[in-house]
């Protein structure tokens, strides 16, 4: 091992995301409940602070921005950087407290009538879907607020990507991204229609795409132009996350058309992954991606250059079709409380089989690998979704357009959602701004969250500015 007093500053800071292994499965399900708990927390707060408030008060929408940030932001960037030696004690005081708020929203409200059993089961619920909304949107903070953090040593190593074999926090990244796209696709909405064949089809999707196409290769050559550090095993030498999305997008759209019904979704991503698998245990592709064609390791030729970012699609592929099965399921027309718990029940028994199965899988055979996108890490990111049915507590108010001190819920929720590729952008952007400006790896633990902290409020303002002001950016 070369001696650390011999390397550069960026070689230090490659060799610090380096050769890891990640956590347990259990771990990271605990710190990602933090999410929905903080919008919990965001639920009740909101309903007991705001609603004193005048919407003429000129301290209304400072008031939302920084209860928004306090509760939907701060809790989880607390649990994934000071707090994480200790998640669950903090999981703990995290119900502890919803279970306080809710006994006392019950004891201050004692004086309505409570509703009966019957009366909640049917009641009528909007047809909208605000757990998606959520869902998504906090894909977009666990990242920004990793992709950063990750530069610190405040960030725990465990919870950044596992090398080959092994599961990170980070881990969860492009996956919880491809489950997201999926889930609000055209094809899960059930308002896809052929747009005259395969071809045209395809075709349409590479415009859609072509963003993504753009960003993936402004990234690469960013990144070369400035020596930035990379990490060359996570997808290849010239590839990356925007290009794997590109593709991903790209090529289900060329198979949709070829699936002969939409109940075939699931079967058809399941089959996939079975099949990639075979091909990575049985017939030598594990090798190739984690050794390159010759065997030793070298990455000459464009393809063994990018050999992990172009075999990994196939799983991504595969995930994708298993997400776009349960985005239909969970789009399907519903309006009384009991059938959105029959949902949830569904869902949950759902968890249970994919969590059986990623444990299995990844014992019997082969561990939970992002670089491989193999069967297992297929399994354990559909898990993701189960997370939904937690962020269903939420008002649907939330999701509407509406100025910022209109909002008693949460407006950060419906800012995100309203640009999410300028919010990811934003924190890319920042992210490479603050490591070209501080010595991430020297900073001490106050300094790093003091910094953290400032960087996810100016990302989050920015978002919450154009919202209020009714802007959406097409990038």
């Amino acid at each position: 091992m070369a001696d650390a007093r011999n390397l550069t500053y960026r070689e230090l800071q490659q060799l610090f995301v380096s050769n890891l292994n990640g956590t347990t499965l259990s771990e990271i399900a605990v710190v990602v409940s933090s999410a929905p708990l903080a919008v919990l927390l965001r639920t009740f707060l909101g309903v007991t602070l705001l609603r004193s408030l005048s919407i003429d008060s000129p301290f209304k929408s400072s008031a939302i921005i920084l209860l928004d940030y306090a509760t939907l932001v701060f809790p989880v960037l607390m649990n994934f950087t000071i707090m994480s030696e200790h998640v669950g004690i903090y999981f703990i005081t995290m119900v502890t407290v919803m279970l306080s708020l809710t006994v006392t929203l019950i004891i201050t409200n004692s004086n309505h009538a409570v509703p009966t059993m019957s009366q909640i089961l049917q009641s009528r619920m909007s047809g909208r879907q605000p757990f998606i909304c959520n869902f998504r949107a906090y894909v977009l903070v666990a990242t920004a607020i990793s992709i950063l953090a990750v530069d610190f040593k405040i960030f725990p190593r465990r919870f950044a990507k596992a090398e080959t074999y092994g599961s990170g926090l980070m881990d969860v990244g492009v996956g919880a991204f491809v489950v997201s796209n999926a889930i609000v696709s055209r094809e899960a909405r059930q308002a896809h229609k052929p747009l005259g064949g395969i071809v045209k089809n395809t075709v349409s999707s590479i415009r859609s795409g072509l963003p993504l196409l753009v960003l993936g290769m402004m990234r690469c050559v960013a990144v070369k132009s400035t020596d930035y550090q990379e990490h060359v095993s996570e997808y290849g030498v010239h590839w990356n996350f925007f290009l794997t999305l590109f593709v991903v997008r790209v090529l289900s759209s060329f198979i949709v058309c070829i699936i002969p019904g939409s109940k075939l979704y699931g079967l058809a991503g399941f089959l996939l992954a079975i099949l990639y698998q075979y091909f990575l245990s049985n017939l030598g592709l594990r090798q190739i991606v984690l050794y390159g064609s010759n065997n030793d390791g070298s990455r000459n030729g464009l393809l063994d250059a990018n050999r992990e970012g172009l075999v990994s699609n196939i799983g991504y592929l595969a995930l994708y079709f298993l997400a776009l099965q349960l985005g239909k399921f969970l789009f399907e027309k519903r309006d009384t409380f009991a059938s959105w718990m029959k949902v949830f029940f569904v869902l949950v028994s759902l968890d249970a089989l994919f969590w059986i199965g990623t444990l299995l899988c990844s014992h019997n055979i082969s561990p939970v690998s992002r670089r491989l996108a193999n069967l297992s890490f297929v399994l354990w990111q559909v898990l993701s979704l189960y997370y939904c049915c937690y962020l269903h507590h939420t008002s649907h108010s939330s999701l509407r357009r509406k100025s910022i001190k209109e909002c008693e819920c949460q407006c950060l929720i419906a800012a995100i959602n309203r640009n999410q590729l300028v919010y990811f952008l934003l924190a890319n952007i920042l992210t490479g701004a603050v490591n070209f400006l501080v010595q991430t790896l020297y900073c001490g633990t106050w300094l790093s969250f003091l910094i953290i902290c400032g960087y996810m409020f100016a990302v989050n303002l920015i978002v919450l500015v154009l919202h209020s002001c009714n802007i959406t950016l097409r990038v």
